[in-house]
């Protein structure tokens, strides 16, 4: 449990000395529930903190079957690169991490976990989700319109704002294919990398995929710029919550997930998996891309 004597949560002088800061206890952390067509996810996360009492967390209502219930959102201006995705915001959390002896806020861990999918008159006809080759197909797609049309200006517009996938790494602990990746925030210069986000994504219907978003902010630098705190309690934290993630399939998906397992075989997705060619030349949105996309499949894309 955190000791609230020696890292009160305000900051009465400042300071930038090395110290290991300390955040929400995740022994106490409650398990938070999600159902999704009829399947159940569940994980462990301490409840809402942020340095600053205006930043609101979300919160799916208790018992809801958010697919059910919802429809999926337009993505705010500008963020996407065409109107074909939308998602429903299913957990919203951050946390500070205060240095000892009134010496403030050092970082803050945020989480948010959504659910995302195309709208209807853009869907991919006759694709499953579930199949582990279409979903690494789908997610270059997503990945492209979310990250890969940013870029700088004028001499430096050949130079993309973001690079990832990076650390890409497969994972089998739940009865989907699932990955974790970082997404970096890209300067002007080669290696001028930082604030990733850091993602885990998994599909739960033949349409829709799970993205779980974490990213780990740091206010405390030394002289030279390097952070000046052990982020290693931040990253313990981020560490348990993902572990702490599972997924119980419903009776559909479950039926769907079996057949696709019977066709295919393996359901894990490719052990490597590197960045992406940005920034890329949009193509229209439309139907036209399912086509596209059956192609891909068929050429081991």
């Amino acid at each position: 449990m955190r000791n609230y004597l020696k890292y009160p949560p305000i900051e009465l002088r400042s300071s930038n000395e090395y110290c290991l800061p300390e955040g929400p206890s995740f022994t106490l952390a409650p398990h938070e529930h999600i159902k999704l067509d009829g399947s159940h996810i569940q994980l462990k996360v301490p409840r809402h903190s942020p340095r600053r009492s205006s930043v609101r967390g979300e919160n799916v209502p208790f018992g809801h079957d958010v697919l059910t219930d919802n429809e999926l959102a337009h993505y705010p201006l500008r963020v996407m690169a065409n109107d074909c995705w939308g998602s429903i915001g299913l957990l919203g959390r951050m946390w500070a991490f205060y240095g000892p002896w009134m010496t403030g806020c050092k970082g803050e861990l945020s989480l948010s976990v959504s659910v995302v999918g195309r709208f209807d008159e853009f869907s991919f006809e006759n694709i499953s989700f579930f199949n582990p080759k279409a979903f690494e197909t789908v997610l270059v797609r997503y990945l492209n319109d979310r990250y890969g049309h940013k870029n700088w200006e004028d001499d430096m517009a050949h130079v993309p704002r973001y690079h990832g996938p990076a650390d890409w790494h497969g994972h089998s602990h739940l009865p989907v294919p699932s990955a974790s990746f970082k997404v970096y925030r890209r300067g002007e210069g080669l290696g001028d990398l930082a604030l990733p986000d850091q993602l885990f994504v998994f599909p739960v219907t033949d349409k829709h995929f799970v993205e779980v978003c974490f990213v780990q902010e740091y206010y405390s630098c030394d002289e030279t710029g390097n952070v000046a705190f052990d982020i290693s309690p931040m990253q313990e934290l981020q560490d348990n919550i993902f572990n702490s993630i599972t997924l119980e399939l419903g009776s559909k998906a479950q039926a769907r997930v079996d057949a696709i397992k019977k066709e295919v075989g393996n359901m894990q997705l490719s052990k490597e998996f590197a960045p992406l060619k940005w920034p890329i030349n949009i193509y229209p949105p439309g139907p036209s891309e399912a086509p596209e996309m059956q192609k891909s499949l068929k050429a081991g894309c």
